[in-house]
Formats: C-alpha cells, sequence, structure tokens
C-alpha cells in the first residue's frame, strides 16, 4: 500500500476503533474500579490499550510480511494475557513467565549483524532488561496522560531518528519501518483523546501499557544496535530512572517490588504534593522530550567514550533530581502525619 494512502487509512481505522471498543466495553462492563492505591475515584472503561494489537493488524495487512514473526508472537502473547488481567486477576508469576518467554523471542529478533559480542548472553541481558521496562510502564496508566504522552514522545524520537540515524560506517540507515512507527503513533494519539483530560474517559489497562512498552523496547534496541549509539537508552530516562531507583529504595526496606504500590515518584508528586495528573504528566513529557532533544542533537554516533561520558551525566543529573525531589515530599508527608497526630 501506498505511504501516502496509508497515512490517511490508519488514523481513521483508530477513529472507528475508538466508537466500536467504546460501545463494547460499555456493554460488556470492562471497568476499572477504584482501590485503596486508586488514582480515580469512579469506575471508568479499560482495556483501551487494544489499539496496539488493532494497530498490528491493521499495519500487517497494509505492509504483510514487514515485522518479523518472533515479534509479532511475543506481542500477541504479551497483549493477550495482559488483556485477560485486565478483565481476571492473573498471577503475578504467570505473567513472568509469559513476559519471559515473549521477551526472548523479541531479543532473538534483534538485529545481530551489527553487533561482534556473542548473542545469547545480550539476550538474557535484554530479557531482564525489559522485565523492569514493561513493568515500569505498567504502572503508568494510573496517572491520566502519563503513559500516552511520554509514549508520543518517545516514539516520536524513533519516528526522527528512523529517517535520520547512521550507522557505525557513517551511512543512513533505517532500524524500523516508518508507517509502524507512523501507526504505534496514530494509536497513542487516539487514546491521548481519551485518556489526556482532568477525568480521563479510558485507561489502557495493562494490555496498553505492556503492550506499548514491548513495542518501544523493540525499537530502543534496534536503533542501539544498528547506530552503535548508547547515548540512546536516555531516550526513556525520566521515566526509567524514576523506576529503577523506586525499584532499589523498595529492595532497601525489603518490600515486595511487585505488588502495586504508590511509591512512584510521579504517584508521590499526586497524591502527596497534591499536584494534578496533567500537569506532572506534562512536566515528565517535557522534560524527557529535553533529553530526546538534545541526545538527538548531538553527534555522538561513533565515539564511544561521548556517548558513556553523556549517559553516565545524564543518569547522575536525573539521580540528583529525582532524590532531591522525593526527599522533599517524604518530608512533607512526615510533617502532614505529625499534624494529625497533634490533632487527635
Amino acid at each position: 500500500m501506498p505511504s501516502h494512502l496509508y497515512s490517511i487509512i490508519a488514523p481513521l481505522s483508530f477513529v472507528l476503533f475508538s466508537f466500536l471498543y467504546l460501545k463494547a466495553a460499555k456493554y460488556f462492563k470492562i471497568y476499572d474500579h477504584p482501590v485503596g492505591r486508586s488514582s480515580h475515584i469512579k469506575q471508568t472503561i479499560t482495556g483501551f490499550g487494544l489499539f496496539v494489537l488493532f494497530g498490528l493488524m491493521v499495519y500487517c495487512i497494509a505492509f504483510p510480511y514487514t515485522l518479523k514473526s518472533f515479534f509479532i508472537i511475543g506481542l500477541l502473547m504479551m497483549c493477550t494475557i495482559s488483556f485477560i488481567d485486565d478483565l481476571i486477576f492473573v498471577k503475578h508469576f504467570v505473567r513472568l513467565i509469559f513476559q519471559i518467554f515473549a521477551l526472548t523471542l523479541l531479543a532473538i529478533e534483534l538485529p545481530f549483524d551489527y553487533i561482534s559480542a556473542d548473542k545469547w548472553p545480550i539476550i538474557i541481558a535484554c530479557v531482564i532488561f525489559g522485565i523492569g521496562v514493561l513493568n515500569a510502564f505498567n504502572f503508568m496508566d494510573g496517572i491520566n496522560g502519563m503513559l500516552g504522552l511520554n509514549s508520543l514522545v518517545i516514539l516520536l524520537s524513533f519516528w526522527w531518528l528512523n529517517n535520520h540515524s547512521v550507522d557505525l560506517e557513517g551511512k543512513e540507515i533505517q532500524f524500523a519501518n516508518p508507517n509502524f512507527i507512523y501507526t504505534m503513533i496514530s494509536g497513542v494519539i487516539a487514546f491521548m483523546f481519551f485518556n489526556f483530560r482532568t477525568k480521563a474517559k479510558v485507561f489502557a489497562g495493562d494490555v496498553g501499557s505492556i503492550g506499548i512498552s514491548f513495542v518501544i523496547f523493540y525499537l530502543m534496541l534496534s536503533l542501539i544496535f544498528k547506530t552503535g549509539n548508547y547515548a540512546y537508552f536516555l531516550l526513556f530516562s525520566v521515566l526509567g530512572m524514576d523506576a529503577g531507583l523506586t525499584v532499589i529504595y523498595k529492595l532497601i526496606l525489603r518490600e515486595n517490588i511487585f505488588v502495586p504500590h504508590r511509591d512512584f515518584l510521579f504517584k508521590k508528586l499526586v497524591h502527596v504534593g497534591k499536584e494534578k495528573h496533567l500537569k506532572i504528566s506534562a512536566i515528565y513529557a517535557g522534560v524527557q522530550a529535553l533529553i530526546s532533544i538534545i541526545i538527538i542533537a548531538l553527534p555522538l554516533q561513533r565515539k564511544l567514550s561521548a556517548q558513556l561520558s553523556i549517559l553516565f551525566i545524564g543518569a547522575v543529573v536525573l539521580c540528583a533530581l529525582y532524590i532531591s525531589v522525593r526527599n522533599k515530599y517524604t518530608k512533607q508527608r512526615i510533617i502532614r502525619i505529625r499534624e494529625i497526630e497533634e490533632t487527635e
């Protein structure tokens, strides 16, 4: 199919999907009911993240045989088990098994022709890192606009780099089909139309957060493997740093990292700092966009020392910012608890 025709068909397809899914979700009562840790107070339609599978279907019909089969199978597995979890609870162990298997399939399909190291240790490392990425995204859907805005910033960065990247020899390359990235961008925009609101009409659910993170993780590793530019890890640095340091914090406290919680910094900003959802989502996306622009603009493709230096500096700055803001809101929470105790 001609790309210019697909650029019209893809957005229209997601308009149709949105209409049909909202009708179906109301009919089958696919709702997220608020619990003690929820950020919403009314039942909200969930599972809208099926747009990832719908986009995959539309893309594969328009451009058959352009995606690798193991990646498709892995994405189907992740979206299926995640949607089931949106409908009925699935044990963490079962989900972990599916994640390991799907990520292994994803890693096998990476462009290993561009690296000289033994691929199996890299595959294992990708699976372990991927589990962290998937679960980091999985907690984002609780804050209105967080998943959509940040995914959009990352995907737009990929779209730009896909048209302007060079390999280790300085030759222009594409690490993905541009129409596939465009499909995912269109789906995220459709989701944001209903989610980026003070009172969200839909949540992506596990199927959306896991599905889009699976796609983003594959695109990121494909980009890094083909360009040899490790600084591109910073394209996921803001949420990655929040998730990574929060996990370390909970491990230090010997808490279960697999139990849903409010310990992520962006959730503390909402629940403790009483900041608005859309404001926090915009700040996170804005910081990530600024970092992405800087990384894209720097000529680091063939300078490993420069890449690692930028990666280290970026990580240190984000760590310092995370610790500073977290300490501020932790102190506020302690003060409020003391005030409540004194009034009782």
